[in-house]
């Protein structure tokens, strides 16, 4: 483990080379989604800083003829300090994402080399207002900036409000549920939720595809006064961009991360 210096002056602990890291836990999320909870296998806990919004690189050796490396972006905050977690959604035909949720098991270890990545909040550069657009699997990266800036918001290098949308099938494939659920209680905190395949309007969740006209309603009065983050399925991306540059929001203002490479 050695020190660097980021562009901002601030010291981070990194691990050169390949990590091993060994799954300490399994978290069943949804019915096709699990987080691996892992600490590192030679010195224990977590030997590397890294901010909220990064990935992990994976490296799988034996599953196919040859290697074959992913990347999973941290649903874990860098204020959860024994520990790193990526949350795993099964794809359709994805040879590691269905192999990681059938085979890994407890005390298994992943080889993994990073923290990167730029799909973060900048204090020095991003507005008070974070607003976040993610479907499916795209809410991990938003998941860890929440536990990491929930609790401090309004404070030095943290946003003054967080307003996450996001869109599932249904209630029980919601990611992390249980975790965003006291952290929307927070003043400060918005987190809605619409569902496709499901009405539970009854019980707080919007109804339908996420589309223009619940965006709309959704980032009403932020334009101007937020930076803007959208993850997950390219359609949901495309939607995103589309309906805030029709808002007449800067390409500054938005960043995005996909999950389908």
């Amino acid at each position: 483990m050695t020190l660097v210096t980021d562009a901002a002056g601030h010291q981070r602990r990194v691990k050169r080379g390949w990590m091993n890291l060994r799954v300490d836990q399994i978290i069943h999320e949804t019915p096709d989604t699990d987080t691996f909870v892992m600490t590192d296998a030679e010195e224990g806990g977590r030997v590397f800083d890294y901010i909220a919004g990064q990935y992990l690189t994976f490296r799988f050796d034996n599953v196919d003829a040859k290697p074959l490396v992913r990347s999973y972006t941290m649903s874990s905050s860098p204020c959860q300090v024994p520990f790193c977690a990526v949350t795993v959604k099964r794809v359709d035909g994805g040879k590691i994402s269905n192999w990681l949720c059938d085979h890994v098991k407890v005390g298994d270890v992943l080889r993994a080399r990073g923290p990167i990545g730029k799909f973060v909040y900048d204090p020095a550069i991003d507005k008070k207002h974070l607003v976040m657009v993610a479907g499916g699997s795209g809410v991990t990266p938003f998941v860890s900036i929440l536990r990491e800036y929930a609790h401090h918001l309004g404070k030095d290098g943290a946003p003054e409000k967080m307003t996450l949308v996001v869109s599932h099938r249904s209630k029980t494939d919601i990611i992390c549920a249980a975790d965003l659920a006291p952290l929307e209680k927070i003043k400060g905190v918005s987190i809605i939720t619409t569902l496709s395949r499901e009405n539970l309007t009854n019980e707080g969740f919007w109804h339908g595809r996420l589309d223009d006209d619940k965006l709309a309603c959704a980032l009403a009065g932020t334009y101007g006064h937020a930076t803007y983050m959208s993850c997950g399925p390219k359609a949901i991306m495309d939607l995103t961009v589309s309906h805030l540059q029709k808002a007449g929001v800067p390409e500054g203002d938005i960043k995005l991360e996909s999950f389908e490479s």
